[in-house]
């Protein structure tokens, strides 16, 4: 308790620290046509991790495609259209395909930034599958393919910000910039839901020598809501722009299985982990930025855990044109 009232009065101190001048940290070019191009990489994997036998985890991997991302953006009015490039990241003969769909929405209002997601993946592989069993069918990579397995995931994310100057948009870098140093303290609420299903079986358990009930699940889900605190920093020098939001918390979590046409749920708690991470070139007119996003989930039914890590990495380029000019 004393731990949790101490990262409380560090939260309200920071909520009154600012520049010590008049101008904001941060410059926003809401009256810039702001057109950009982009490229990104996004993935999924997840893991269970049990006694299986002679191993405790099995990991499971996507085959995605690059994307590539045209915006435009000028005052209220923004969209921006991604689509994937033809051909996989990886062999597909070696590591199967992934079929998926991303969905995403965001804006800010005063101190807060809110952001809906949508993923959904179906299609994976686990890795070194040879370890499960010498008869399990295994491609020349070593990977037991199950096109079946889909991972599904919808959250709505709202970040409010104990410090005037903490921007999202702006430590984003499209429609904004830094132009000097601002640090403070942020709090990230959570509501997930987000699970794993199959219509044969998430786990080839005819392999296994023993069968407990959560190795022979179709299907594994929660829904989770709670609040993850954490700390921003952000800088721009001489155009070099970098910054970072980094937190860790919990949520309260209803979780279930499905397995022989049965169901069993629990309630309980999971640790959260935040983190997003920015650096590049951005100056008034143009910019050059590298963005990534990290999204932890996990479930514990007793020894037995699923993580899972959302994530992606993508370079943006974009200009500001200037189109107010006399």
């Amino acid at each position: 308790m004393k731990v949790v009232q101490f990262i409380l009065i560090l939260f309200l101190l920071s909520g009154y620290t600012s520049a010590q001048n008049d101008s904001l940290a941060y410059a926003m070019h809401k009256n810039r046509l702001v057109v950009h191009t982009s490229l990104s990489i996004r993935d999924a994997p997840f893991s269970f991790k049990d006694n299986f036998g002679e191993f405790d985890k099995l990991t499971y991997r996507a085959n995605l495609n690059v994307i590539h991302g045209i915006g435009v953006a000028y005052k209220w009015f923004a969209i921006n259209i991604n689509y994937k490039l033809p051909g996989y990241i990886r062999n597909t003969e070696k590591y199967g395909q992934t079929k998926y769909f991303d969905l995403g929405l965001q804006f800010s209002l005063k101190n807060w930034y809110f952001r809906v997601d949508f993923h959904d993946y179906i299609g994976y592989g686990i890795k070194k599958a040879n370890y499960i069993s010498d008869t399990i069918p295994t491609t020349t990579s070593g990977y037991y393919i199950n096109d079946k397995i889909q991972s599904a995931s919808f959250g709505v994310n709202a970040y409010h910000f104990f410090n005037h100057e903490l921007n999202m948009k702006a430590a984003l870098g499209i429609v904004g910039r830094y132009k000097k140093p601002v640090h403070g303290f942020y709090l990230r609420m959570t509501s997930n839901i987000h699970g794993v299903t199959a219509s044969n079986s998430l786990i080839p358990h005819e392999y296994f020598t023993s069968t407990p009930s959560i190795h022979t699940a179709k299907s594994i889900s929660a829904f989770d809501v709670g609040g993850i605190p954490g700390y921003a920093y952000l800088n721009n020098i001489n155009g070099w722009q970098f910054g970072a939001f980094a937190g860790i918390g919990a949520v309260v979590q209803t979780k279930v299985y499905n397995y022989a046409d049965t169901q069993r749920g629990f309630l309980g708690m999971a640790p959260r982990v935040d983190l997003k991470l920015q650096a590049g070139y951005n100056v008034t007119d143009w910019f050059l930025m590298l963005t990534s996003s990290f999204d932890q989930k996990n479930i514990r039914f007793k020894e037995f855990r699923y993580n899972q890590l959302y994530y992606y990495l993508r370079l943006t380029y974009g200009y500001r044109f200037n189109i107010n000019k006399s």
